[in-house]
């Protein structure tokens, strides 16, 4: 029986029953943790809206930020969008963008945290 559309010749071939009542299949919970901290330029937000970041990686966080439930994420992709403030020049663009989302985006550095590269793949 192919697994995510692989087959080898050399697997072991197994009744499919054995999967649909979950007597060969195995649950990992990994337990990932972000913080957010007041700096002196202001607090850490997590959100969404990451500046200056294409859209294919943003495609699986909901509207607050957080990868969704049931997403499946592969090595280096965001699991929680994070702005920290830091002290720099502004842009006109980036002064609109930060008063829509209250907070000025030219001085924000993306600090996310992603999935380790040591984990392939995972549904979370």
């Amino acid at each position: 029986m192919p697994w995510e559309g692989y087959n080898f010749e050399d697997a072991v071939l197994i009744s499919e029953r054995l999967i649909y009542e979950d007597i060969l299949t195995s649950f990992h919970i990994r337990r990932y943790e972000i913080k957010t901290y007041v700096t002196n330029q202001g607090p850490e937000r997590i959100t969404k809206e990451i500046p200056h970041l294409e859209t294919h990686f943003l495609r699986k966080l909901d509207r607050n930020g957080i990868v969704m439930l049931g997403s499946w994420v592969e090595t280096g992709d965001i699991l929680v969008g994070k702005l920290t403030p830091t002290e720099d020049e502004s842009f006109p663009e980036d002064t609109l963008l930060g008063a829509i989302l209250g907070m000025d985006l030219s001085t924000a550095k993306e600090t996310s945290l992603r999935l380790p590269y040591r984990w392939k793949r995972s549904r979370y």
